[in-house]
């Protein structure tokens, strides 16, 4: 999930024609008063097709197809329908969500002899950058995630997003055009495996520290012996990778207009969309409380 933060788009030296460009669109869209803009979202555990700039895609197992979101979800929707996109990106299997793009024309041979009904196209790893393939009346149903393991990864979620609100209220910096990066695994099985590798660690040491490295001789030794244990096929490997693997990543991304504005105090428009974001995750996390 990408979510663009801040009230302000433009930087101070941006041309008059600039400014009044970004001015408007911050007030055409949720920016301009909550902070925040809803981007993109892709929650996929299958290989994905060949992505398009048109569309993020959230992978649903039950159909085997992607429902797609237009980037233009995120510009055309009010302050008050933000928990919209947040169903779209935290489904539970309950949830109804409706396709937001038109099917496309399907080929004569998409077709029964019989009653002309369409056949919905499934999404396979050679489809076509332009395939959309959705389910005939429209509606996703049956999403992999429960309620319950659901809960888990938007907890985790406001945790990190507290633990970057802490660090930007210590900040005296201005951030244009920056976003919170929220990843979490896609797959039920190795989801639920994650999440409890990374809460039984919690109590042991802070996954979210850096892990120090190791010395070079120590690093050389380890390489040794892990490709003698190793199988051919990389199987001891993948399983290492997997315990190290973490349920949800959040990070602050885009600084390309970022600068240190000393004496000027924090940046309170940034901080207001993750307060909005935070908001809406534990609104998010009472509606599955009712499912669960």
């Amino acid at each position: 999930m990408d979510a663009k933060l801040g009230t302000v788009l433009h930087e101070p030296g941006a041309t008059k024609e600039k400014k009044a460009k970004m001015e408007k669109q911050a007030k055409e869209t949720t920016i301009g008063s909550t902070g925040l803009r809803l981007t993109g979202c892709q929650v996929s555990y299958h290989p994905p097709l060949r992505s398009t700039r048109a569309y993020e895609k959230t992978w649903h197992a039950s159909s085997q197809t992607f429902m797609l979101t237009p980037k233009s979800f995120g510009k055309s929707i009010k302050a008050e329908e933000m928990p919209s996109g947040m169903i779209r990106f935290f489904p539970s299997p309950t949830d109804e969500i409706p396709s937001l793009v038109l099917p496309p024309i399907p080929p004569p041979s998409a077709f029964t002899a019989d009653d002309q009904t369409p056949i919905p196209a499934v999404a396979s790893d050679v489809a076509p950058a332009t395939t959309v393939s959705i389910l005939p009346e429209g509606l996703y149903r049956d999403h992999a995630i429960p309620a319950p393991t659901m809960l888990r990864v938007l907890a985790l979620i406001d945790k990190q997003l507290s633990d970057l609100e802490t660090v930007l209220r210590s900040l005296e910096m201005r951030f244009v055009g920056a976003s919170v990066l929220i990843v979490y695994e896609g797959d039920l099985t190795r989801l639920e495996d994650a999440l409890a590798q990374w809460e039984s660690r919690i109590h042991e040491v802070d996954p979210l520290k850096p892990v120090e490295e190791e010395e070079d001789d120590d690093i050389i030794e380890s390489d040794s012996e892990d490709e003698e244990e190793d199988d051919l096929d990389g199987t001891k490997e993948d399983e290492k990778l997997a315990k190290e693997c973490p349920p949800v990543i959040v990070k602050m991304i885009d600084f390309a207009h970022t600068w240190i504005a000393e004496g000027q105090g924090v940046d309170e428009g940034v901080l207001k969309g993750l307060a909005t974001l935070r908001n809406l995750v534990r609104g998010r996390r009472t509606e599955l409380e009712s499912q669960a």
